[in-house]
């Protein structure tokens, strides 16, 4: 069994920074307390560098399991100390930038240096409670630190890399070699990658690339081409090499081709002379190589040498796991990509069937039921189909199948095949993305996540790191396409600028990924009529199809230290909220039944709240406490009216209300980027001159109904002041006109205006006017419930003045009822 370290080798990496922080505060430690943070920090890099060897291990023993275990409860508790310090100390004081503030304007310094003996006095019995934590994490520390060094963590002599028993089989040479009689939904993919490979128009050399994600058939549809090319005699030679994730190039690879070539290759290692060998042998030649399991472009750009262009028509097939490699490696910037898709039922159907009865037979009557779940999870994938498959193979019993029922890789699964390709890609991602990338276990099979969802609360767990010249949102959601691009996350709806706006997981990747969050204690998932486990400590919480009948499902001593709790059915099962002092995210969204809020001003490390769609009528008065929290969701709820206390949260950063009433004085909250709200003119005094004056605002969403608003309210007009740092503005809506003063948003690049019914009958100057004064505007969206001449007309009306009047000449769509 391979260990699984990934995720948390990156926490730990990141412990030590945050000790360094911590040593800064000068104020705030007592005496002999410094000393025992530096020897954390030390002792926690040294820590990290054996955990990343811990990773490397193929075969790890039970001791070194164990072990990495400790230090991943230790990690989390030391990350809970340092986070729930200030708090302790403090009280949770306003942000660093807010005190130096206050104290610049201090008309005495004395009376400052007064109130901070007094808030130390005040704040001695909690400093020495936190000393004491200390010296505990310090005892467990020495204790895991002396456990290290007494085991061996170095592989066996006459074992490289790690192993510690025989050199196992490479799962993908099946692949090489595939049984011609179970080659299904192959024909239209060979025949369409044959003819972009030979391709008569093109002479000079040609790369062509096969991706997809692991599993999918890239090595067996690359093998069928390079059959059919072959035997129709399309190239003077061919070769056929795999390259994989450590890849040897000049012992496995280039040797590889060379001996396809028929120049058997006896001398040493040299990669510039096998270069200037292979060179030589495809001079002058039409040759077909196929470079199989292409994992990085450093590889690529070394194998690319070897094949010269001498405008003969020779040819080069690439297969990858990454799209972005897969269209660096492609000829003509990418149009020579072959995105490989799932099979098709009738085609997973026939494929399953063969794997699990054999050639002729049919599914026996009483599993045919099982049978259509199970093909259902593997989502038309290859490799899960015939491992699964294979795995059931002359098993007739129904209990033996519905183990594969809602999870095709539990733990004592037969298709380790499947898994250990999935772990190819998982063991390739950097600490980072394998922390994002298990997170997703969160949610349930087939979950669409919204990306905005997504990124937030990778944020607030801690996950995205600080860089220098991109926010916080920009990393996350790079990393997110990274993951994407790597074919471990799929896209399913796309915004304007092609990014994605909703994603998921392919069945067998969740379910593979729910293995290893298991594995790694990441998250906990807890199904209905489930308790969470008492054996070990709860971290992440996803209770998932709770019911009303499912109550106290986690009220267990094991929930107290969870970071987050996330509730996919009835709210019933939700924890206490007094017990969970850690706790960093809670997400109710669109959980039914009674929500109960008690002990959630008590949170004060929360920075994700998310009650979206649920029945909560109304939010604790004192939600100002919760001075961590960044993001808060209360749209679609019966709130009618946010607390005042709201616009004490300095850190909140996203605050999407519904239909609930802004507080007063909104225009105190500067850290504002996101707001999403309503009926912003209902009142004779207008909110939007507040708005205009939150200078960090990059998001704005409002909802308006104009039966509500009066008289000469019916026109939404921006002027030329205020939203200094806007950049997308979103209308939605029976507002009947819309107009943009000249120079007015000035840094605006996205306006979405969504109409629910005509805004143009005649009797009103309606419609939408000024887009051309929005100077940096680049794309606009206009939705209409239904088709009307107000409609028509004001698509012409902004389309004429997008293309003929603004500068920028914005690209316009539009949506009418369900068409385009």
């Amino acid at each position: 069994m391979e260990i699984a370290v990934g995720a948390l080798s990156g926490m730990v990496d990141a412990l030590p920074a945050k000790l360094g922080d911590l040593l800064q505060q000068e104020f705030a430690l007592l005496s002999g307390v410094r000393g025992d943070v530096g020897f954390l920090q030390s002792e926690l890099g040294t820590m990290n560098a054996a955990l990343l060897r811990c990773e490397s291990l193929e075969s790890p023993d039970a001791q070194t399991r164990a072990w990495v275990a400790q230090v991943r409860d230790l990690a989390y508790d030391i990350e809970d100390w340092i986070d729930l310090f200030a708090h302790r100390v403090d009280g949770g004081a306003a942000p660093a930038h807010a005190t130096a503030a206050a104290t610049s304007t201090s008309s005495s310094g004395l009376l400052s240096w007064v109130r901070c003996c007094v808030n130390k006095v005040a704040t001695l019995p909690a400093r020495h409670v936190i000393a004491n934590e200390l010296q505990d994490l310090k005892t467990r520390v020495v204790a895991l630190s002396e456990q290290r060094k007494r085991y061996r963590f170095d592989p066996p002599a006459g074992h490289a890399g790690g192993r510690s028993g025989p050199a196992g089989v490479d799962p993908r040479l099946i692949a090489l070699y595939p049984d011609p009689g179970s080659l299904f939904g192959l024909d239209a993919p060979v025949e369409k990658v044959s003819n972009m490979v030979v391709d008569g128009g093109t002479t000079g050399l040609r790369v062509v690339s096969i991706s997809g994600m692991p599993g999918s058939g890239k090595t067996t549809l690359a093998t069928a081409v390079h059959r059919r090319l072959k035997e129709q005699n399309c190239f003077d030679c061919s070769a056929f090499v795999s390259v994989g994730q450590k890849p040897d190039i000049a012992g496995k690879t280039l040797k590889g081709i060379l001996s396809h070539m028929g120049d058997l290759y006896g001398g040493g290692e040299d990669v510039g002379r096998l270069i200037a060998m292979l060179r030589q042998n495809l001079n002058d030649k039409r040759y077909l190589i196929v470079i199989d399991d292409l994992w990085s472009r450093t590889d690529w750009s070394t194998l690319k040498c070897c094949f010269p262009d001498d405008n003969l028509g020779s040819r080069i097939m690439v297969t990858t796991r990454n799209d972005v490699l897969a269209k660096e490696c492609s000829s003509s910037m990418g149009e020579c990509v072959y995105k490989i898709c799932p099979l098709g039922d009738e085609d997973a159907k026939k494929l399953f069937y063969i794997k699990a009865f054999g050639k002729g037979n049919e599914c026996p009557t009483h599993l045919k039921d099982i049978s259509a779940q199970i093909m259902e999870r593997c989502g038309g994938l290859p490799l899960a189909i015939s491992s699964i498959a294979g795995a059931l193979a002359h098993r007739y019993s129904k209990d033996e199948w519905e183990r594969y029922e809602s999870n095709l890789l539990p733990s004592h699964s037969d298709g380790l095949n499947l898994k250990q390709i999935l772990n190819l890609s998982y063991s390739d991602l950097p600490s980072h993305l394998k922390t994002c990338m298990l997170y997703l276990s969160i949610f349930p099979n087939n979950y669409e996540i919204d990306v905005e969802r997504l990124v937030r609360r990778w944020i607030a767990e801690g996950f995205i790191a600080d860089e220098r010249h991109a926010s916080k949102e920009e990393t996350a959601r790079s990393y997110l396409g990274d993951l994407i691009s790597r074919n471990l996350i799929q896209t399913l709806h796309l915004r304007h600028d092609g990014t994605p706006s909703c994603c998921t997981l392919h069945p067998v990747m969740h379910d593979f990924i729910v293995v290893k969050s298991m594995e790694e204690n990441f998250v906990t998932l807890v199904y209905a009529k489930q308790e969470a486990p008492h054996n070990s400590t709860v971290r992440r919480l996803s209770l998932q199809n709770s019911v009303k009948q499912d109550q106290a499902v986690a009220r267990t001593d094991t929930i107290k230290h969870a970071r987050s709790v996330t509730v996919f059915g009835h709210a019933g099962g939700v924890p206490r909220l007094n017990d969970m002092s850690v706790l960093r995210v809670l997400d109710l969204e669109g959980c039914n039944g009674s929500v109960c809020l008690d002990g959630l001003c008590k949170l004060i490390l929360l920075r994700y709240l998310s009650i979206r769609g649920t029945d909560v009528s109304e939010l604790p008065a004192q939600i100002g406490e919760l001075r961590c929290l960044e993001t808060l969701d209360v749209r679609s709820t019966k709130v009618k009216e946010l607390p005042a206390s709201i616009v004490r949260l300095e850190r909140l950063m996203h605050l999407l209300v519904g239909k609930a009433k802004l507080p007063g004085e909104i225009r105190k909250m500067q850290g504002l980027l996101t707001l999403s709200c309503t009926d912003v003119w209902k009142n004779t005094a207008s909110v939007l001159p507040e708005l205009a004056d939150l200078a960090n605002l990059r998001e704005l969403e409002l909802f308006c109904d104009a039966t509500e608003i009066s008289g000469n309210k019916e026109r939404a007009s921006f002027s030329s002041d205020g939203f200094k740092s806007l950049k997308h503005l979103s209308i939605h809506g029976r507002l009947p006109s819309v107009a943009f003063a000249n120079r007015s948003l000035q840094e605006v690049e996205v306006l979405e205006l969504k109409f629910e019914k005509d805004i143009s009958d005649g009797s009103r100057s309606g419609g939408v006017s000024g887009v051309e004064h929005l100077p940096s505007l680049k794309y606009i969206f206009i939705e209409f419930s239904q088709k009307d001449a107000g409609a028509a007309a004001t698509i012409a009306s902004v389309r004429n003045a997008a293309e003929m009047l603004h500068p920028n000449h914005p690209l316009v769509s539009f949506k009418v009822g369900a068409a385009n």
